[in-house]
């Protein structure tokens, strides 16, 4: 048989270099969380920056039942999530859109944002030349500081809005820089933000301001939905909540080994010969490296890789494609082709998406993000 013929009949999964696992079972957990976290509020799923890194399609697709809404950054990942779950649930881009956009947006039915009366009369003459509505959401600018009224403007512009041909408000929104830091000005803000509402007389269907942090710290702050994030991957937004020990992490992330060699007291490994070996030192190189998302910033920082479920060292710098790991201690030598996990692994002590952060000066949201499109995202499969 040839080389093709042995590879077309190996498992899938042993075709991958790198690759994410993604548990659909942990989302649908954590959603339930927000929902109970938050008083049983609607629950506004954001899945932006491919779902934090987990696969956008993957994501919605299995959330779409789950959930009340999807909350997104740009026009190209709603209508992704558009052409995944079909007409419902809701999808709103959370970011402002181009005028170049805008008609595509109306045409999918997305819900958008509003932070201005001129954007405002642009999405109401739109609207009417083309004899259908839009969904709007009126975001108040209450200390984040990147879109929105600001607070004298938004009591003004809402009702002249409420009245322009062809929009329909379906949200009145603000968003929490610091929920997770700095209590006291969030709930100053909450309260600000529900007076805005108040002043502005209007009774929209939907009041969001909460995020992860915010859900953790303040329920739903006020509304009636939240939009969970990071919470919604399983990584908690604020260490010691109650709620942190029960978010189950819906990510893990694997590599294979593609060579274990012995190398002789002083051998430097990887560029720069940052780590010169001072004894005899068994070494895997793994096929993953800072062009699949793997921080190059963990060289040198005591990052460990879980092998045969036990944690092995990394020596040298991080590259392009490829880590090496330092096996020596395994009581059986690992082969080329084992698997490497990265993220994730036995519940005893797993490798976290926070610890990577913490070793490599990043945030959590930096890593999963940071997941290169290279990486294939595997939705493991479900009795359903």
């Amino acid at each position: 048989m040839t080389s093709a013929g042995i590879l077309s009949k190996m498992p899938p999964h042993e075709l991958r270099r790198t690759w994410v696992e993604v548990d659909p079972a942990a989302l649908i957990g954590n959603v339930a969380l927000a929902r109970s976290a938050s008083g049983n509020a609607a629950v506004m799923a954001v899945v932006k920056a491919d779902a934090y890194g987990h696969g956008l399609t993957g994501v919605t697709s299995k959330l779409c039942s789950e959930v009340d809404a999807f909350g997104v950054a740009t026009l190209t990942e709603a209508l992704t999530v558009r052409k995944a779950v079909g007409e419902t649930p809701m999808v709103m881009v959370l970011g402002a859109l181009l005028a170049d956009e805008r008609e595509s947006a109306l045409l999918a039915g997305l819900h958008v944002t509003v932070s201005s009366l001129d954007e405002a009369r642009a999405y109401s003459d739109l609207a009417v030349a083309m004899d259908t509505a839009f969904a709007i959401h009126l975001i108040a600018d209450t200390g984040m500081g990147r879109l929105g009224f600001l607070e004298d403007e938004f009591t003004f512009a809402a009702p002249k809005i409420s009245s322009m041909p062809g929009l329909v408000i379906e949200g009145l929104a603000t968003h929490f820089p610091s929920a997770d830091e700095n209590p006291e000005f969030t709930e100053n803000q909450m309260t600000r933000f529900l007076e805005l509402c108040r002043q502005t007389g209007l009774t929209p269907p939907w009041i969001h301001l909460a995020n992860s942090a915010g859900i953790l710290g303040f329920g739903k702050a006020g509304g009636n939905m939240v939009r969970p994030g990071l919470m919604l991957y399983g990584i908690p937004p604020v260490p010691g909540h109650k709620y942190t020990g029960k978010l189950k992490p819906a990510l893990e992330w694997k590599a294979r080994i593609t060579q274990v060699r012995n190398l002789p007291a002083g051998s430097g490994i990887s560029y720069g010969q940052t780590f010169v070996t001072a004894h005899a030192t068994r070494v895997a190189t793994v096929s993953v490296g800072y062009g699949d998302g793997y921080p190059r910033r963990l060289s040198g920082s005591a990052t460990e890789v879980l092998i045969a479920g036990q944690r092995c060292p990394l020596r040298g710098r991080v590259t392009m494609d490829m880590i090496m790991a330092d096996v020596s201690h395994l009581e059986t030598a690992p082969s080329p082709g084992d698997t490497v996990t990265l993220i994730g692994g036995n519940d005893e002590n797993p490798i976290t998406v926070t610890e990577l952060a913490e070793k490599a000066g990043l945030i959590p949201w930096e890593i999963l993000t940071g997941i290169a499109p290279r990486v294939v995202r595997v939705m493991i499969p479900t009795d359903d």
